[in-house]
């Protein structure tokens, strides 16, 4: 099938990589105050346990943090996505995203947070950098969205790469900004700002790996391979 057939160069949609860039910068937002509000909300029962039962602290904060990554970003990313991979299910999708975001806020960004808090530190900045670590961490993220995709595009093994590619990028604008801020004696608070700039090269591989000649031709889902079988009319040996 030559280049024509396949359809390439459909792959590009200004509109969609905004509203991509967009959903994923609000939900870094979102994510960020409203882990701040349900701590505020719990604030005193929060530093007690930090204080006293570190590990159960461990546990709410991850769930808490978690749960507002998974929901909230992996059902705004889900709206987006399904305007190419119409048949796939939010809950794959949100399960896909919830799971290895309570293992990155659990393992790797819970346990500084609750040290941050039994400290009496600021609140924001917990969430903050617990959100921009779970980006570092995106990879382990991206490897489990993969295999939800497996059955809507040919380019799902894909996925890891853009996300570690994400990561990257993130990862090196914030030290930039870091640095940049420092250097211009500017306030330090926007330099969260500038791992946003990941999110572009993110919605680009986003385009790609949903192509219209990448899921034209996608293995069939099992739940439509067996709607096809059971409509199937049944043959007499």
């Amino acid at each position: 099938m030559n280049d024509s057939e396949a359809g390439t160069g459909r792959w590009w949609d200004g509109r969609l990589l905004a509203s991509w860039v967009v959903v994923n910068a609000l939900a870094y937002a979102v994510i960020v105050v409203g882990g701040v509000v349900l701590e505020q909300l719990a604030s005193e029962t929060t530093k007690q346990l930090a204080a006293d039962r570190r590990v159960l602290a461990v546990v709410l904060v991850a769930v808490i943090g978690a749960t507002f990554h998974g929901f909230v970003l992996g059902r705004w990313q889900w709206g987006i996505l399904v305007r190419r991979l119409l048949g796939l299910r939010r809950r794959q999708w949100v399960i896909a995203t919830l799971v290895p975001a309570l293992l990155v806020w659990l393992l790797a960004i819970a346990p500084g947070a609750v040290d941050i808090l039994s400290q009496g530190g600021d609140t924001l900045s917990a969430f903050k950098n617990g959100f921009i670590q779970a980006l570092v961490l995106g990879p382990l993220i991206g490897l489990s969205q993969a295999t939800a995709l497996r059955d809507h595009t040919m380019r799902w093994m894909w996925w890891f790469a853009a996300n570690l590619t994400t990561y990257l990028l993130g990862a090196l604008a914030y030290e930039f900004g870091t640095w940049l801020l420092s250097s211009l004696a500017l306030p330090e608070g926007i330099t969260p700002a500038f791992p946003l700039l990941g999110f572009l090269l993110y919605g680009i591989w986003m385009l790609w790996v949903t192509a219209p000649e990448a899921t034209v031709a996608a293995p069939r889902s099992q739940a439509t391979n067996t709607r096809q079988r059971a409509d199937r009319p049944a043959t007499s040996d």
